[in-house]
């Protein structure tokens, strides 16, 4: 079957145990000359690494350029690279197996993260996944998720148009709506499988543990 499955990563293919977070206030101390005082109370659930720290910048009371930006991002790979090369995120139960699955029934496997392009590939090197994606969008390409979304479905293999996203929060499910996809919601991160279902998911599966379900769930969408 020719068509593509973009999936968002944090919360719904690992956590990266906090190693984000820490890394987001070094970044932000080094590129802005500030400490930023409520790292513990950033909110990434959904979010866009562009948004959390323009949010930041406003914050702290800092006019944001693209150069504070850019020296931010720059500082913020390092940090997270660092961080997961010593603590490696938590890939969630099933999810290679998931992945491995979906590739063999001839799926093209991409991103679609709030991440910057440095920070997605390193989480999911250190986690052990980066090898079955082939393309991607990210949070340095636009700071809003369903432009993201559009920028994925734009880069997919020409023979293998997007049909299916799968993702962790209701912005997850609203940006697939946005782009007339298939809405497969996983409750291993921050949100419910009630309030996932009631932001309008058209499969919710509670985690990747039982690859045959998962995968004829995903297949059964697409028929």
């Amino acid at each position: 079957m020719n068509k593509s499955v973009i999936f968002d990563i944090d919360g719904t293919l690992l956590y990266a145990r906090g190693s984000g977070r820490q890394a987001f206030g070094t970044a932000f101390r080094a590129a802005y000359g500030v400490e930023y005082c409520n790292v513990d109370k950033i909110c990434f659930v959904g979010a866009t690494d562009s948004n959390v720290v323009r949010n930041m910048a406003i914050e702290s009371g800092i006019t944001n350029t693209p150069a504070l930006e850019e020296h931010f991002f720059m500082v913020l790979a390092r940090e997270l690279d660092r961080a997961l090369a010593t603590q490696k995120p938590l890939v969630y139960a099933g999810v290679p197996e998931f992945l491995a699955a979906l590739t063999q029934c001839s799926l093209a496997l991409g991103i679609i993260t709030g991440n910057i392009r440095s920070t997605a590939w390193s989480k999911l090197r250190h986690g052990g996944i980066d090898r079955f994606f082939c393309f991607g969008a990210y949070g340095d390409d636009h700071h809003e998720r369903s432009e993201i979304a559009r920028r994925a479905i734009r880069r997919a293999p020409s023979a293998a148009p997007v049909a299916v996203m799968i993702g962790d929060t209701p912005l997850d499910i609203q940006a697939a709506k946005t782009h007339n996809l298939i809405a497969v919601a996983v409750a291993t991160g921050w949100v419910s499988a009630a309030d996932l279902a009631e932001a309008g998911a058209d499969l919710v599966l509670d985690d990747f543990s039982d690859t045959a379900r998962c995968v004829a769930g995903v297949m059964n969408l697409l028929r």
